[in-house]
């Protein structure tokens, strides 16, 4: 549909649902996979629809200055060492090139989906491919509009029209970008639910063919990441305008949700075997940035205290997210040791080299001054196998959990709300456990004794099943703290999504901010006291090039440009 006549960025989700290039990291892998066909250097739409899916990859700067910098040590899910580099600014940089080259392809392919509407004389003819477009750039979106706050949308991205306003675009604010994407999405899963393999003129559907990498045309799957947006994100401003997010949130729980895990391509995730592609910048930002070591907060979730100095470790996904510190006569394997959420002066001086690609050929060598546990080697080195995760099956679970718990649909405390954490719990380990059992690189894969133990007594599914039940014993049924109220439901919520999240730092971030300040929060140990960045600041180039509206936009901000201004749905 053409979007000039579909218009539905100036539509309310009630009318929408009464309707129902090279910039990445991981760009080498694209480009290698899409000479055969799928190039994104050529200029037709599908090249161009693979080159905004390449955008997808992290930046090698974004994970630096940003993942490890600022989301790691804020949300809890990991603790600095130390805190040296501080260049923020590079890694915003960073993020935001890549969107908006990014919006200006989306736009570009729109401009091409248009003339194919107007040569054909079908206003359906796109919408299949405009509805998994559309997925991408709402994707993209709110990613970036979390972690800015408003930012140029509408009138950004439309490089092509050399005038002042597409060269200097005002700011949206969030609430109009969050509604507008929300209703956005709406449309594309209705399409892309759609079984009728023509439009109502009887032409076939416009297709991308070979270029669609990631689900090759399956439109059931892009509907249900579509729907699975709905639900993360109508869930993240549902208390600013519940009157809005109602009827969105309750349509969108009885729809299909992402719900396949497997590597061969499940979750929303782009998976390197899958793609025949390799993304390797994770290892150079943890390589290089050194600091990240597993945290007391994260450790606490997984393990409890004992009369020795040994925690007793009840998750097994303590094995696949972290290593233990450097081996000695006493502990052949290393010990399992956190690292302070805040140091102190007896904190000892952490060192060592666990993240040295040394390790290729000495995995259990990590120095003898890393006197902490790492981040686990395979789970950042390897580039071959382990996914970069968008949004998990576990996730959706979680987020249904939610709705539950806080009357959004029906169910109630208890049973329902029980079934549906677990379910959550069951997927993540399904999620997790496939890196062990199935990765396929051995250079880089270590497997502890204690973890071996585990996967030598089951398959994948019974190993997932009966830990999924432990977690609830430990966490509910054998905790005599649990009050099996409103306010002890969600917080294992979160702490079960937020841990789901360990390698998506930035949302792990993002459900921090958001419960920071309600009854029941993500995990801390330091009552949040890390957690002082609440959006980045803009990028220098926009007061550069875009000084008027930056200016007129700063005016509007609480504490100007700064990270002590809230993003919208953070306000109380």
């Amino acid at each position: 549909m053409k979007k000039n006549i579909l218009n539905i960025r100036n539509i309310f989700l009630t009318a929408a649902i009464a309707c129902s290039v090279f910039f990445g990291s991981c760009t080498k892998g694209f480009e290698e996979m899409n000479k055969n066909p799928m190039s994104p250097t050529g200029t037709d739409i599908g090249p161009l629809f693979n080159g905004v899916v390449s955008s997808l990859c992290w930046t090698w700067d974004e994970q630096f200055y940003l993942n490890n910098e600022i989301f790691y040590p804020e949300s809890e899910l990991g603790a600095l060492t130390t805190e040296g580099w501080g260049n923020t600014s590079i890694g915003v940089d960073a993020v935001w090139n890549n969107y908006y080259l990014a919006l200006a392809n989306i736009h570009d392919i729109d401009r091409r989906l248009d003339e194919m509407c107007t040569t054909s004389g079908d206003n359906e003819i796109d919408d299949k491919v405009r509805a998994q477009l559309t997925v991408i750039e709402a994707y993209k979106t709110f990613k970036v509009t979390d972690m800015f706050g408003d930012i140029p949308y509408s009138e950004a991205g439309y490089i092509w029209y050399d005038t002042e306003g597409n060269r200097k675009p005002k700011y949206d604010s969030q609430e109009s970008i969050y509604k507008t994407l929300l209703a956005e999405l709406v449309w594309a899963r209705e399409i892309l639910l759609q079984s009728n393999p023509t439009t109502s003129l009887g032409n076939q559907y416009y297709s991308l063919g070979a270029y669609d990498v990631l689900y090759q045309n399956n439109y059931n799957k892009w509907a249900k990441i579509a729907n699975s947006l709905i639900l993360r994100h109508g869930m993240r401003m549902y208390h600013k305008d519940p009157s809005f997010a109602d009827t969105l949130l309750q349509t969108a729980y009885n729809k299909p949700v992402i719900d396949d895990y497997y590597y061969t391509n499940g979750a929303f995730a782009l998976w390197p075997q899958a793609l025949g592609s390799q993304f390797g910048d994770q290892g150079w930002s943890f390589r290089e940035h050194k600091n990240l070591r597993m945290g007391e907060t994260v450790f606490a979730q997984m393990s409890r205290p004992t009369d020795s100095i040994d925690n007793r470790i009840f998750d097994p996904r303590v094995y696949i997210f972290f290593d233990t510190n450097n081996k000695t006569a006493d502990y052949p394997e290393g010990a399992w040791r956190a690292f302070p959420q805040i140091r102190d002066e007896d904190t000892p001086t952490e060192g060592g080299t666990p993240y040295s690609s040394a390790r290729d050929k000495n995995y259990g060598f990590k120095g003898p001054a890393c006197l902490y546990s790492p981040f686990n080697f395979y789970l950042i080195r390897d580039h071959v196998f382990v996914p970069q995760i968008m949004m998990s099956p576990a996730e959706v679970y979680f987020i249904k959990a939610e709705m539950i718990a806080k009357g959004i649909v029906p169910g109630g405390l208890g049973m329902a709300v029980e079934e549906a954490i677990r379910n959550g719990i069951k997927h993540s380990y399904y999620m997790w456990l496939q890196l062990p059992i199935y990765g396929t690189d051995a250079t880089y894969k270590y497997i502890y004794p204690e973890l071996q133990a585990i996967l030598d007594n089951g398959d994948l599914w019974s190993i997932a099943d009966s830990y999924a039940s432990q977690i609830m014993n430990e966490m509910v049924y054998l905790n005599y703290d649990f009050m099996y109220d409103e306010k002890s439901y969600l917080e294992f919520i979160y702490q079960q999504r937020w841990l789901d999240l360990f390698r998506q730092p930035n949302e792990a971030w993002s459900l921090a901010r958001s419960t920071k300040y309600s009854e029941a929060s993500t995990p801390t140990t330091i009552d949040h006291q890390k957690l002082v960045t609440y959006r980045l600041p803009y990028p220098q180039s926009e007061v550069t090039y875009n000084y008027d509206n930056y200016n007129e936009q700063v005016r509007k901000m609480s504490y100007g440009d700064t990270k002590e201004t809230k993003v919208w749905w953070m306000e109380n």
